[in-house]
């Protein structure tokens, strides 16, 4: 076992470099890191092993975070699951967002396309941040931040506050959650605008018309 120093680190990507105390660089996979508490930093002392990669050059394999706790186990993360009963914020949100849309619909004032549009990108986004946790947990490629954002603001912001809420996921990052409330007001106020009448449901096929 060699030991080194984790000096650059693509949380989003799960990948690095290992720089050790002689100089040399070896690039490393979060698959090849053993579960932790938390997820990997520049500056980590590590310990790891040389293997040779998919393109047959060395990389960091068996790597362990020095100092670090373990990840832990399946039973404890149940009971930390089980000790929170009360909803959080984004199902409230989500809530609101659903029920405004209904009145828009009821109300005739929200085109239909538009509704669609919501539950379809919902879905891809709910199912988005569901894999993107169990990549987290099992140490396999992530889906960036960015994506996983983009998919939010293209329609998606209601199954992305529900992935939130029922994964547990992205939820501590204080600038993932601003850039998460800042969406959803642009979309609560977009749709509250249709739901009470405030934009001309025409809108939409105007757009069609310009041939957007």
């Amino acid at each position: 076992m060699q030991r080194g120093e984790l000096v650059q680190w693509n949380d989003d990507r799960g990948f690095g470099f290992i720089k050790t105390n002689k100089g040399e660089r070896y690039f490393v996979h979060i698959s090849n890191i053993r579960r932790i508490a938390t997820r990997p930093r520049a500056g980590d002392p590590v310990s790891f092993a040389l293997g040779k990669g998919r393109d047959g050059r060395l990389e960091a394999r068996s790597v362990s975070i020095l100092g670090a706790n373990p990840k832990p186990s399946l039973a404890q993360l149940r009971r930390g699951t089980e000790t929170r009963t009360s909803p959080g914020w984004r199902l409230y949100l989500a809530i609101l967002m659903a029920v405004l849309v209904a009145v828009g619909l009821f109300l005739d004032h929200l085109p239909w396309l538009l509704a669609g549009l919501y539950v379809a990108m919902g879905l891809v986004s709910f199912l988005a941040y569901g894999r993107d946790k169990q990549s987290a947990e099992s140490g396999q490629w992530r889906t960036s931040e960015v994506t996983l954002l983009g998919i939010d603001l293209c329609f998606g912001i209601l199954g992305g506050l529900l992935g939130q809420e029922a994964f547990r996921h992205k939820t501590r990052k204080l600038g993932y959650v601003a850039t998460t409330l800042l969406i959803s007001g642009v979309h609560l106020l977009w749709i509250a605008g249709f739901a009470f009448g405030l934009i001309d449901p025409d809108i939409f096929a105007d757009l069609g018309n310009l041939g957007l």
